[in-house]
């Protein structure tokens, strides 16, 4: 579906929708405490679809984890990950736990994700699993207590992972993260719900061995437990600041240009030019959540004053479309740097990349390097036609510099939003955007 705004937003309220990343751990959480799953992905995105389907597979066959051999006989629990890498990097390893055959189908980019830290610790403790790149992949065995050593400069999935499945072993456990952990406070997320589901565990930093990165995060689970999740915390989620971001952002570049567009733009009844904007309200987001995107607030206040802004994104790497729209939308000559980066090229596209590309397209000022972007302000953009790139946060970003193009702007491949946001369209229009389906 390709999609062509000729008017961007113009004001009203907004409800935030269900935080994903809380909604993955909850799901997985409440499945193990023995909660029904049943309608409660219902209205939500195709990654949460994913985890509790996924879960359910692999609970209803629960009582195949002793089955051992390859043999044609055998029980294979087959799972459908879609193209979420936190369901696949989170459910790895609690069906590792479970024990039995699993596997895991993915599409799209994920295939391609990075896995091998995962599988390294997996295979040191009792299981086998796929090599890079195989589709499924398959998870054989059943893990085993010990100590899990991470990197911390690779994804934190992985940690979030293991301290889901870790409680459901025999014996106790540790996970030793190395060096600075990378998107901290989504692991802050599990923790919370691990704590809500009555999961024991400890935190404590220490100084690394000789040869290693520096301090050391420990993480201490207790084995032999049971999730005993309320259904209150699965029931009403939490606000999804990840997502919550582009409205607060189509905001705040819609008040920054408003004069800039209405005296730039010739075309009163495409793009931004001479709209009149009454502020957009963002409902439901708790300022007090441990989600890290939270951060949008505090980025709006220093991108507003300081000429020249460093952003590292290494523990808020959702939000770089969305800060390039407000970097963009800033004062002529100002200057952001995003760093930190890295992993972003391993998305549902390589967003540094696509960032890039789409920007430049509409107008942006914006040089990609090889872990970060510099962005110069321009205040306005001129709108054109820009691909998807199969990405829901490239095409959302791209829906919000609609804010600030004097031009319509035409986006392909918009079925992507239903990724994470099935409705961001739906929504859109309900706040005075012209969205036309081509």
């Amino acid at each position: 579906m390709d999609c062509r705004i000729t008017r961007p937003v113009t004001g009203g309220t907004v409800k935030a929708i269900p935080s994903k990343s809380a909604a993955h751990r909850l799901m997985i959480a409440a499945g193990l405490s023995g909660l029904s799953l049943e309608g409660r992905a219902d209205g939500l995105s195709q990654d949460i679809s994913a985890t509790k389907d996924c879960i359910e597979v692999l609970l209803r066959n629960r009582e195949d984890a002793d089955v051992r051999g390859t043999g044609e006989g055998d029980t294979i629990r087959r799972m459908n990950c879609r193209e979420s890498g936190s369901t696949l990097r989170f459910m790895v390893p609690v069906a590792a736990a479970i024990g039995g055959f699993s596997e895991f189908a993915a599409e799209g980019r994920l295939p391609e994700r990075p896995m091998e830290p995962l599988k390294l610790q997996l295979e040191a403790h009792g299981c086998t699993m796929s090599g890079p790149g195989e589709n499924p992949i398959r998870v054989e065995g059943k893990l085993e207590a010990g100590v899990y050593e991470i990197p911390g400069d690779v994804s934190s999935q992985y940690v979030t992972g293991l301290l889901m499945a870790l409680p459901l072993l025999e014996g106790d456990s540790e996970i030793v993260v190395d060096g600075v952990l990378q998107s901290r406070p989504y692991v802050n997320m599990t923790l919370d719900t691990l704590a809500k589901a009555g999961i024991a565990f400890c935190e404590e930093t220490r100084e690394g061995a000789s040869g290693s990165c520096g301090l050391q995060t420990v993480f201490r689970v207790p084995g032999s437990q049971k999730y005993s999740l309320p259904a209150k915390y699965i029931d009403e989620i939490e606000g999804d600041w990840s997502n919550g971001a582009f409205w607060i952002v189509m905001d705040a570049v819609s008040r920054m240009g408003a004069g800039a567009v209405a005296n730039a733009g010739n075309n009163s009844e495409g793009g931004a030019g001479g709209r009149e904007f009454a502020g957009i309200d963002c409902l439901g987001l708790d300022s007090d959540s441990a989600q890290g995107d939270k951060e949008i607030v505090r980025w709006l206040s220093i991108l507003e004053h300081d000429e020249t802004v460093d952003i590292d994104v290494g523990d808020i790497p959702d939000l770089v479309p969305i800060l390039s729209v407000l970097a963009s939308a800033r004062r002529k000559g100002a200057v952001t740097n995003i760093v930190n980066g890295a992993r972003l090229r391993y998305k549902e596209s390589d967003r540094l990349k696509a960032v890039t590309e789409v920007m430049r397209a509409l107008g942006g000022d914006i040089i990609e390097k090889e872990d970060s972007l510099v962005i110069k302000g321009v205040e306005t953009l001129s709108g054109g036609t820009v691909p998807g790139h199969n990405d829901h946060r490239i095409v959302m970003m791209a829906a919000a510099a609609a804010c600030i193009s004097l031009g319509d702007v035409v986006i392909t491949g918009c079925e992507a939003v239903n990724k994470s946001y099935p409705k961001f369209f739906e929504d859109y229009v309900s706040l005075g955007g012209e969205v036309t389906c081509l």
